[in-house]
């Protein structure tokens, strides 16, 4: 059978970071919503993916594994790069941990930052609602509107968690090419995530690191946007990814699981490209 046309999901989130499904739990849901293979990429952990690849055997879904790195460049852009199908994973735990460390770091301090602006909100609360995972904005973000310092997620982030607002506290993390180099010698395909209209000034950049491709289809994209990385990923000869990012929770995203996919032949593609630099 030829399962090229196939739908895949390249971005998945679970409880292992900031999703709020169970690695098991996003699997059932992925595998009822009629795809044949997905991604988890999780961020700076790969921890759930023994379980989602249990799961996925169970279900009969292919699982990939994955990791999301949050990167800054010299401009202090963030950006996102995806790491896929590491064939020596171990090769970046160390700098996993390191990264999982600095979450709870930044944590506090942003934790700090609302105290100073009248959020009765403590460390120790944060840490609860992430629960086994390392804490991240997300986690922040729903424990105030669960509290209700904020109507919704995304008033969380406009007002108070996304760079430039009073919460926010970079996160101490690579430059792209460093952690590029780092993926390959681990094995993986690097990608970058949800470039949006800030990285067509570093997409070119990327490319001449060592990035292998480009999550193109993505719900923060426009239909010029993808468009445009379409056209870029054949100029620049990067794979062409996409996934809905689901975390799970409702309004976070505009898709919901299953609703943004790539063909089968994309993650074919994706694991018969070269490995290292």
């Amino acid at each position: 059978m030829n399962r090229g046309h196939l739908p895949v999901d390249l971005h998945l989130h679970s409880s292992a970071s900031d999703g709020i499904l169970s690695p098991t739990e996003l699997i059932k849901k992925a595998a009822a919503a009629g795809l044949a293979a997905v991604a988890l990429t999780d961020h700076d952990t790969m921890a759930g993916v023994e379980e989602a690849r249990a799961a996925g055997s169970r279900c009969g879904l292919e699982v990939i594994a994955g990791v999301e790195l949050s990167v800054f460049t010299g401009e202090q852009q963030e950006i996102h790069l995806l790491g896929y199908d590491p064939r020596q994973p171990e090769i970046i735990n160390d700098l996993l941990e390191r990264l999982r460390r600095e979450r709870f770091e930044r944590m506090e301090r942003m934790v700090a930052l609302l105290r100073r602006l009248g959020f009765a909100l403590t460390p120790d609360e944060i840490i609860a609602e992430a629960k086994p995972a390392a804490p991240g904005r997300l986690h922040l973000a729903r424990l105030m509107v669960k509290r209700g310092y904020c109507p919704d997620i995304g008033d969380a982030f406009a007002k108070y968690l996304k760079q430039g607002q009073p919460a926010y506290i970079p996160r101490k993390t690579l430059q792209p090419a460093a952690a590029i180099e780092m993926l390959h010698r681990a094995g993986a395909v690097p990608v970058v995530a949800h470039p949006g209209a800030a990285g067509r000034a570093h997409l070119r950049k990327l490319a001449a690191m060592g990035l292998r491709g480009v999550e193109v289809f993505h719900p923060d994209h426009s239909p010029g946007l993808i468009s445009y990385y379409r056209h870029q990923a054949a100029r620049l000869n990067l794979l062409i990814t996409g996934g809905s990012d689901y975390h799970g929770d409702a309004g976070h995203r505009r898709s919901r699981l299953g609703e943004i996919t790539v063909p089968y032949r994309c993650l074919s593609a994706l694991k018969k490209a070269p490995r290292g630099l």
